[in-house]
């Protein structure tokens, strides 16, 4: 059988108050299932700073670079393609030179 919270607040020998308690054990569980908590009392604020935090931690980005290509530099793209053309004309040129 499930114990209440106010079962689980007494037997965790924190030092917080309830209400703090709470808060942390649900961001805890919001983090394990995805879901930020529901706001309560209308205050939507904070989960939205908190979310454009977890995001900033995270590395997720909404701007999009024109400088990179699937995270490579287009500058080393470049430079590769032209290497890989050049080593073909070579080849062509040295075949076509032979005969």
């Amino acid at each position: 059988m499930d114990k209440s919270l106010n079962q689980m607040y007494k037997e965790s020998g924190t030092t917080l108050s309830y209400k703090e308690w709470r808060r942390r054990e649900d961001e805890k569980m919001a983090s394990f299932s995805g879901a930020l908590p529901t706001p309560k009392f209308g205050d939507t604020t904070s989960l939205d700073k908190a979310k454009e935090d977890m995001q900033k931690i995270g590395g997720y980005k909404t701007d999009i670079s024109k400088k990179t290509t699937f995270g490579i530099p287009n500058s080393v793209i470049m430079i590769g393609a032209i290497i890989v053309v050049g080593a073909i004309a070579f080849k062509v040129y040295s075949k076509y030179k032979q005969k």
